[in-house]
């Protein structure tokens, strides 16, 4: 009997004994040495097919989905270990929870009671955090807290009226520059950045592009909250923006 090399319990041919099939070799060994924007967006061009496979059968092909599918595989690559699998197996194992966010994005509904039982605790929290940490806290430190997700605090947030967003303001001049608020097209980007930025980063990003519900303020303020100087708002800033603008040149997302 001939085992089909493709499959997960095939034996491996890659001379130190890894499992890794050979087409995800070079740009996974490449992203595992140097983990920079450009080998992750070369390492998730590679795995596209395996992307596009979960999301049809997890998640019925919506964009949402395909967003999310992108940041669970990239989170998933942190726990793939070569010697025990193929990347392919391993991916579409971790990518199966690809059917709850579906599943959301479906069937979204309004319990008034609980958005008002979310915002007290949202109040809550924010207080005793801010008197922990002596600073406003950022949305990530908060969702952590309240064990809610980013959107249902954007959720909670926005059900007491509409909060206007904006872009990235110039660190210098305080004018808009060339930069664009993410849309729909590379949320994922923004929300890989955000979540990979420190706490008071992300504070700053929360209160520049009004993310999550949080009013857009201007450098001043977000530096009273954040707890540090307006300079160093302005050199922050250029460095958020850096990251942001790699998604869009990259156009992995």
């Amino acid at each position: 009997m001939t085992i089909d090399p493709t499959l997960p319990f095939a034996s491996s041919s890659n001379p130190d004994g890894s499992k890794l099939e050979p087409e995800y070799k070079d740009v996974y060994d490449t992203w595992k040495a140097t983990p920079t924007p450009q080998t992750r967006s070369a390492l998730l061009k590679q795995i596209k097919p395996v992307l596009d496979t979960a999301t049809t059968s997890y998640g019925a092909g919506s964009p949402t989905v395909r967003g999310q599918a992108k940041l669970m595989a990239l989170h998933a690559m942190g726990s793939y270990d070569p010697r025990k699998g193929r990347l392919r197996t391993h991916l579409l194992s971790q990518l199966q929870g690809l059917r709850r966010v579906g599943a959301k994005s479906q069937n979204i509904i309004s319990v008034p009671e609980q958005v008002a039982l979310d915002r007290n605790s949202l109040i809550a929290a924010e207080k005793e955090l801010r008197n922990n940490l002596g600073r406003d806290p950022s949305d990530g430190e908060i969702a952590d807290y309240t064990k809610m997700s980013l959107k249902r605090l954007a959720h909670v947030r926005r059900s007491k009226g509409s909060v206007p967003t904006g872009m990235v303001t110039d660190p210098l001049s305080g004018n808009m520059p060339g930069s664009v608020l993410p849309n729909q097209k590379n949320d994922a980007w923004l929300e890989f950045v955000y979540r990979e930025l420190s706490p008071v980063d992300q504070v700053i990003l929360d209160y520049t592009l009004g993310l999550h519900g949080s009013p857009v303020l201007p450098n001043k303020d977000i530096a009273e909250r954040a707890g540090i100087t307006p300079s160093a708002i302005s050199q922050r800033l250029a460095r958020i923006q850096a990251a942001l603008n790699e998604g869009e040149d990259q156009e992995v997302f």
